[in-house]
């Protein structure tokens, strides 16, 4: 009885709190993170045996489960398919813009961003991402610029922009002749600038530019190669305790960019591994949303990439006898309708082929040879993987395709999908979220929950 009485104490608690509205709100951007990456993600752990799901659920499921879903549409002011940077300046700004187009709306006039209005409202905001910070998506947030190629400007944008954490890669964009002073226009203007985990570990307070690569940050799957560099998990810690300082509250995107990346090149492997990068920040982020019971906490993606998606195929005769042999259950006597041991062969998979393929491009001319490459693949697969190179070395797109052929899998493209996406919500305002909608109605929805 006592713990029913607890547990009702506990909801009446929270739902007193979600009432009061939103008095922080985190969005959580995976980037090209369609439905079908989303799917295939949650059904990969809850048929594989991953150390860092013991109970086969992911924390994404669970936290659909938990929260409020709706659907909504991207297309831009004239184009049904988008891109990051358009697709950013939607969301933040509230407007319909064009591709390329960074914080602009669709004629070119400078948007008031959700973060820029958070500043007027006294609030702490912050942006992180695993790629570089003058990237489209989070320029989208803090910058305006024509194009999202002006990233020199966008660098600049981003120092005067009166954010209190900009967390990510891109040095290069800071330090170089174009920039060369601006590192030290950021200390006079009170950014305490870092450059790996130690220095970041070390802030406690005050401004905080992290800017741990020169370009992009390293996948997740290759993180140990680089022990120094924050994973977005870190840092999105690190935001959260220098951001909670604030009494007024804070406004923070977290983007995991690099699923993006990934599924650009139809490499499933490891863009289920940025998909954990992302899940294993998600969990960070809700735990503080439950903590705090004041926190709207939205998980959407900017646009879908790639579409993968497993297929049965018919076999040939060879193919047929050898998985026979190898006790797969196969149906209709050539149909191959893909067990879930494939899916424990895309979890092995985290050095993309896309790094392999140059690597191998480079050995010593007599060294190139298909045995060579297959060996190299095998390597970065994590199971030996027959491509069937048949003594012949392939191009990079004819490796991928056949590396997709031998794990079951189908891709719809290798760019930007127009299809629609999900959005997640959990907090104060979150039944907002519900429904159908545009994602130029977002930034709308966001003030509302924080009384704007």
């Amino acid at each position: 009885m006592k713990k029913l009485l607890g547990l009702l104490l506990c909801l009446f608690v929270t739902a007193g709190a979600f009432a009061q509205g939103a008095k922080n709100v985190i969005w959580l951007i995976g980037d090209g993170m369609g439905p079908g990456t989303m799917g295939l993600f949650m059904e990969g752990v809850r048929n594989t045996q991953l150390p860092q799901y013991p109970d086969k659920r992911s924390t994404l499921e669970k936290f659909i489960n938990a929260s409020v879903t709706g659907m909504y549409f991207n297309n831009t002011y004239d184009t049904v398919v988008t891109d990051s940077a358009c697709a950013a300046t939607q969301m933040a700004g509230g407007v319909l813009s064009r591709p390329d187009r960074v914080g602009v709306d669709f004629e070119g006039r400078p948007t008031v961003t959700l973060l820029e209005e958070a500043l007027k409202q006294g609030k702490s905001v912050g942006v992180i991402t695993d790629v570089y910070v003058t990237d489209a998506t989070p320029a989208g947030f803090l910058a305006h610029t024509q194009s999202r190629r002006q990233k020199y400007e966008i660098a600049r944008q981003l120092v005067q922009s009166g954010a209190q954490v900009i967390l990510g890669g891109g040095l290069r964009f800071f330090d170089q002749k174009e920039n060369k002073n601006l590192l030290k226009q950021a200390k006079k203007q009170g950014w305490q600038v870092v450059k790996n985990s130690a220095a970041l570990s070390r802030v406690q307070s005050g401004r905080v530019l992290g800017l741990f690569s020169q370009e992009a940050m390293p996948f997740y799957g290759d993180k140990d190669r680089y022990p120094s560099t924050p994973t977005l998990k870190e840092m999105t810690q690190k935001a959260l305790e220098l951001l909670s300082q604030n009494e007024k509250g804070f406004v923070l995107m977290v983007e995991a960019g690099k699923v993006d990346w990934a599924l650009h090149d139809n490499e499933a492997g490891p863009s289920l591994w940025e998909m954990i990068n992302l899940d294993e920040t998600l969990d960070t982020l809700w735990t503080f949303a439950q903590r705090q019971g004041n926190t709207l906490l939205y998980l959407n993606a900017d646009h879908e990439t790639g579409v993968p998606v497993f297929e049965y195929r018919h076999l040939d005769k060879d193919t047929f006898e050898h998985k026979s042999a190898q006790g797969e259950m196969l149906y209709g006597t050539d149909t191959d309708y893909v067990n879930y041991s494939y899916y424990q062969n895309l979890f092995a998979h985290k050095r993309l082929l896309y790094y392999v393929y140059p690597d191998f491009k480079n050995l010593p001319a007599k060294k190139q040879t298909a045995e060579k490459l297959q060996e190299m693949v095998n390597e970065a697969l994590g199971v030996p993987t027959d491509l069937k190179l048949d003594g012949k070395v392939p191009s990079y797109e004819e490796l991928i395709a056949k590396l997709n052929q031998a794990q079951g899998l189908r891709w719809a493209t290798g760019n930007h999908s127009g299809g629609m996406l999900l959005g997640v919500a959990y907090g104060p305002g979150a039944e907002a979220f519900g429904g159908v909608y545009h994602n130029s109605e977002l930034k709308a929805k966001f003030e509302k929950a924080l009384g704007f």
